[in-house]
């Protein structure tokens, strides 16, 4: 068994909620206030990353509530992508 810290263990569900956080959270929020388009973008991707794999963790710890609730993120970066797209243009 691989330990992280703080006694987590390191396995495939420590590394999604990782990934979520990163991509979700500490990429994704600096590159969304941009005033760049293509930086947005890459934020709103960023953040569609980040839901993906928290739904993939709370499919899997069956809170079925939540993934709802990230689904709802997915469709609204999927809107400002598109936005942003048409400003790009």
């Amino acid at each position: 068994m691989a330990y992280f810290f703080f006694g987590a263990e390191l396995n495939s569900l420590t590394i999604l909620q990782m990934i979520s956080v990163f991509f979700g959270t500490v990429m994704a929020a600096p590159l969304m206030v941009s005033k760049k388009p293509n930086k947005r973008i890459i934020g709103y991707l960023a953040m569609t990353i980040g839901c993906i794999a928290a739904i993939l963790v709370q499919v899997s710890a069956g809170l079925y509530i939540f993934i709802l609730a990230n689904l709802y993120w997915v469709l609204n970066s999927v809107i400002a992508i598109r936005k942003n797209s048409k400003l790009k243009k």
